[in-house]
């Protein structure tokens, strides 16, 4: 019997099995290497990342160490600081910038988190290399210790050596923070990334602001200082015991002369030594004198009865020349309560008089105890030989250099120290460093009131006003324009018997019909330019104010008078153009105390419509 013969299969179908079987084996291998190749790919870019991470936030810390140590003066911690900070940054950069970190920018949707990281670290390392280390190699060349005076002589040609560096900053900064701006990771950005984005632009546009600031100031510094020859300041002391708009009085006029970094002082004199002018030394607007007459031309006292320095400075420098035929190429102004910062970084000043004057007692010696000490000349001639020791000592080094920077930034934040210069560019620096004067900067969407008091005493009596104000506003309207409203409290603090304890001087004994002991106050509300006028109140009852424009500002004056321990609060009401932030801001007179500000809540039910 034999058996059936056994089928094979035929040699093609074998084949296209054992293909199928290998193509399948490939695929699996070629997969399972894509796998491991993505899984290690997707492992290295998180740690990648996790070191990125910790090399920035290390740079962050740095960064504050930079900024500290240069703050205080020590150039050479500064500079370590900033190699080791260039150090972090370059890790961190070199970590998002290799070529799987590259490739992975291409990812569809995910890639964006790559590709912007890649760029922002790109932006860090140039700010770092192209504007920290600079700055950290020049920080001695502008270091209040190493620049202050010495023997009356100040370093100007180290400052001038610094302004390259400077400048390099500052066009990096702003060039890093205008491409910041334009970053658009787009869709499948993680949050963390967009707030990282949004902060880093915050943070460039600052420095930007202050690399800015003090690239101007180091361009001017040197010719301001008389490096390109001789200058003469008039340094105006206001007198805030009777009130004008940026201050007080100018009740002492000090003349500082500079050459090539040499300072010295020259004549010294006090305001009453001005006679009246017969018609205003320079020409005034229609408005100007609308609202405060031809004075503010005529008496050097009143010369500030406009809220506006650089007119004030110009007619200071015209009078000065008229009454005494030197030509001033400035004006600086500070006020007694500014000179009590000063005083924190000199020490304590010996005055020909016997005084002794500090930080502790500068306001009221100079407000308060001079009018009762001295009578007749005796007290403007105070007031004149104090200034000229502050100033004196201040010339010739005799201060620290860290409480001097904080007492002038503290004068210059609450608008006691002010500067003029005829010359444009070193305006634009004066103006970048918030010395001014002028009437407060507005924007089209945010609104800034400017308060500003003038004494109608004609007295000594403003060392016991004492002021508050709130602001705030509220949207009601379909337009959406905002309803403004601006309170001013003021306060008269003065003893119930000031009429008759106090000097003739200081009350000003009713010689401008003001009962003596009363203070009376004009006070002038600038509006922002694009604002309406609605309406004014005092103490909750309507009351009728002088309208009129300044400078393209709307204004509403009236005036108030106050016994002593009386108080009154003023209300004025303004529209705001469409669509501006409903909350404005506000400044106001520097007076012999920290004045508040504080919000003020409003409701639909409240406002004039």
């Amino acid at each position: 019997m034999t058996s059936a013969p056994v089928k094979h299969a035929a040699p093609s179908r074998r084949r296209a099995l054992f293909d199928w079987r290998s193509r399948r084996v490939r695929a699996w291998g070629i997969g399972a290497v894509v796998l491991l190749v993505l899984v290690a790919a997707a492992v290295w870019l998180g740690v990648r990342a996790h070191l990125a991470q910790q090399e920035i936030a290390e740079a962050e810390r740095l960064a504050k160490v930079v900024q500290t140590q240069i703050a205080q003066g020590h150039a050479d911690q500064a500079r370590d600081a900033a190699q080791q900070l260039a150090s972090h940054v370059d890790s961190a950069h070199g970590y998002v910038s290799d070529p799987v970190w590259l490739s992975a920018g291409y990812i569809p949707i995910a890639g964006t988190n790559f590709s912007t990281t890649t760029q922002l670290a790109g932006i860090l390392s140039d700010v770092t290399h192209g504007a920290v280390l600079p700055l950290a190699e020049v920080s001695q060349n502008i270091d209040p210790a190493t620049v202050k005076p010495a023997h009356g002589v100040l370093d100007v040609q180290a400052i001038a050596a610094a302004q390259p560096k400077v400048s390099q900053a500052a066009s990096v900064l702003q060039d890093a923070y205008f491409t910041v701006a334009k970053v658009q990771p787009g869709f499948g950005a993680v949050p963390q990334l967009s707030e990282g984005i949004d902060r880093l632009k915050d943070l460039l546009r600052q420095a930007a602001q202050q690399a800015v600031a003090a690239n101007t100031a180091t361009s001017v510094l040197p010719a301001m200082l008389g490096d390109s020859g001789p200058r003469t300041y008039l340094v105006l002391v206001q007198n805030n015991a009777e009130l004008r708009a940026t201050g007080g009085i100018p009740g002492a006029a000090v003349e500082v002369h500079v050459d090539h970094g040499h300072i010295t002082l020259g004549r010294h004199t006090e305001a009453k030594e001005f006679q009246k002018f017969p018609s205003p030394v320079l020409p005034l607007a229609d408005q100007t004198k609308g609202l405060y007459g031809t004075i503010v031309g005529e008496y050097f006292q009143d010369i500030n009865l406009v809220p506006q320095f650089p007119l004030t400075a110009g007619l200071a420098v015209e009078m000065w020349k008229r009454q005494y035929g030197n030509q001033a190429d400035g004006v600086l102004s500070i006020d007694p309560v500014a000179l009590s910062y000063l005083l924190q970084a000199t020490g304590s000043v010996s005055l020909p008089t016997g005084e002794t004057l500090d930080s502790s007692n500068a306001v009221r010696v100079l407000l308060s105890d001079a009018y009762a000490k001295y009578q007749g000349a005796g007290k403007d001639d105070f007031f004149s030989t104090t200034a000229g020791a502050v100033f004196a000592k201040i010339a010739s080094g005799g201060f620290h250099p860290k409480p001097m920077m904080d007492a002038l930034d503290r004068s210059v934040r609450e608008r006691r120290l002010l500067a003029w210069s005829p010359q444009a560019k070193e305006q634009d620096a004066i103006q970048a460093a918030g010395m001014s004067g002028e009437l407060p900067d507005q924007t089209p969407q945010h609104g800034v009131f400017g308060v500003y008091l003038n004494d109608a005493t004609g007295a000594k009596m403003d060392y016991y006003l004492r002021e508050s104000y709130r602001v705030g506003g509220v949207v009601c309207r379909e337009d959406g324009r905002p309803t403004w409203a601006v309170e001013v409290t003021l306060t008269n603090s003065a003893p119930a018997d000031a009429g008759t304890s106090l000097p003739g001087y200081v009350t000003g004994a009713g010689i401008y019909g003001v009962k003596p002991g009363n203070v009376k106050t004009q006070v002038n509300v600038y509006a922002p330019p694009s604002s309406v006028y609605l309406g004014s109140w005092k103490d909750g009852a309507p009351l009728n104010v002088h309208q009129d424009m300044n400078s393209g500002y709307p204004v509403a004056q009236t005036d108030a008078e106050l016994s002593p321990g009386q108080s009154v609060t003023l209300r004025f009401q303004f529209l705001g153009a469409a669509h501006a932030d409903e909350k404005p801001d506000m400044i106001s007179t520097p007076t012999v105390n920290t004045s508040s500000t504080s919000d003020l809540s409003l409701s639909c039910r409240d406002i004039v419509r």
